[in-house]
């Protein structure tokens, strides 16, 4: 998995309006996969959040504040690293010719290593969906809204990043992490439904 290099300024560290222009600009990078890293980040800060008011009420709040902080911060560090992923796949387009047989194969190869990290973002998405799902359950009632819309949001996460999954391994549709990675997504379908019933019952 790519890692953004510690000088260079992350995703997270830019100002929202800056980013939001990045995104909507006319360009490929920093990509939806990037987005989909920092939704799922914003899910767990999220839920981060409904742990830490929820101290009086759940027993395990401290566990899943730290919980929900290690996979925002996992999060935001995937977004990153799919960007720089993305960019390398996009300047195979530019090295050789359009009917280069090597620039084919090379680009082929960079849109596979592509998927790794929106696989690693379906799965860790999936995990701040399920923790959002308990906190539903569990949390002060009054932030339990709160809980919800962090379930929505690290489904959205997923689903984005498996589909991106399945888009980048185009050329190998036997592959087995597109199935991981769409496992990952439903799993995180699950945990919305749950987060959202235990809406419609309180």
């Amino acid at each position: 998995m790519l890692i953004p290099a510690m000088d260079r300024e992350t995703l997270a560290d830019r100002r929202i309006g800056e980013f939001l222009d990045e995104v909507g600009a006319e360009r490929l990078t920093p990509g939806a996969g990037a987005v989909a890293g920092l939704t799922g980040a914003l899910a767990a800060a999220v839920a981060e959040s409904v742990a830490r008011l929820s101290r009086e009420q759940a027993s395990d709040a401290d566990a899943a504040t730290e919980k929900a902080a290690e996979l925002r911060e996992r999060l935001a560090l995937l977004a990153d690293a799919n960007a720089a992923a993305y960019e390398e796949a996009t300047r195979s387009l530019g090295r050789e010719g359009p009917d280069d047989p090597v620039r084919d194969a090379r680009l082929g190869s960079d849109l596979a290593l592509a998927a790794y990290t929106p696989l690693s973002i379906a799965e860790v998405a999936a995990d701040a969906a399920e923790l959002a799902a308990v906190l539903a359950q569990r949390a002060n009632p009054e932030v339990r809204p709160d809980a919800v819309v962090a379930a929505c949001l690290a489904e959205a996460a997923a689903r984005g990043a498996a589909h991106l999954v399945r888009v980048n391994l185009g050329m190998a549709p036997e592959d087995e992490r597109i199935a991981t990675a769409e496992g990952h997504a439903e799993a995180a379908a699950a945990a919305r439904t749950r987060a959202l019933s235990q809406t419609a019952r309180d």
